[in-house]
């Protein structure tokens, strides 16, 4: 649902750790996640769902992940609406954001329609995010699937845009130009799916509507290792760290 993840690059690169298609370790419950920014709003969620390979062909492990992130995102967002999460679906329709919609039996609680989810999908790994009274994108990566040097700084220029492509550091070791290349894509693909923005190649007016999110990095638990991840968002509120029941009450 509202993912462009998995198999993006589509080759994966020696030398970089990462998940193989299992989970380590038995963590089978979703995962707050630590969002790497001090002025992040206070009812921003993001969760790591741990997503094991199904037997059969790679569709049934994909329709697994959607089911599963399906019902992580009814559980994350009936605790904050205070409802049985029997009582929500969540939309999986490919290509947009996922919505949740009131299925009964009583009146919709207050904030339902204004409530932000996203989600991306990667390799053993599920990122679900939920902002109450915002817009809300969330994009993971796997350090493996990172294109080679040539093809990243084409993608850099193509897609993030000139000042983004200078800044890089091309002259540094591979592994740390993967990293610090897959980190800023993660943070573009975030920013655009807050947005409802499929991938387009950078130009200014892009730029501008880009600068009125706020982006950060999201702190990925040990068993996701190999992986970057980045949120944006954009407050109907303003900037300023919205109270949850201000947000649920509008």
């Amino acid at each position: 649902a509202g993912d462009r993840g998995q198999g993006r690059f589509r080759q994966v690169r020696p030398g970089l750790s990462a998940c193989s298609g299992g989970v380590r370790g038995a963590v089978t419950a979703p995962v707050a996640c630590r969002i790497d920014a001090p002025s992040a709003p206070d009812g921003l969620r993001v969760l790591a769902l741990p997503v094991p390979a199904q037997p059969g062909p790679p569709e049934a492990t994909r329709n697994a992940a959607r089911q599963q992130a399906r019902a992580a995102l009814a559980a994350a967002l009936a605790e904050v609406l205070r409802c049985a999460p029997e009582a929500l679906d969540i939309g999986n329709q490919r290509g947009q954001p996922p919505r949740a919609r009131w299925r009964g039996p009583v009146t919709p609680p207050a904030g339902l329609d204004h409530v932000g989810l996203s989600v991306s999908h990667e390799r053993g790994l599920c990122l679900l995010a939920l902002l109450p009274g915002g817009t809300v994108g969330v994009d993971v990566v796997a350090h493996d699937t990172a294109p080679a040097p040539e093809e990243m700084h084409r993608l850099a220029r193509l897609y993030l845009g000139p000042k983004t492509a200078a800044a890089l550091d091309w002259k540094a070791p591979t592994d740390i130009v993967s990293i610090a290349f897959m980190r800023t894509w993660a943070g573009h693909e975030a920013a655009l799916k807050c947005l409802g923005q499929p991938l387009i190649e950078w130009h200014p007016a892009l730029e501008e509507r880009l600068r009125a999110l706020r982006t950060a990095r999201v702190e990925l638990p040990a068993w996701a290792g190999g992986h970057t991840a980045a949120v944006a968002w954009r407050n109907r509120h303003g900037w300023e760290s919205c109270r949850l029941e201000d947000a649920l009450n509008s």
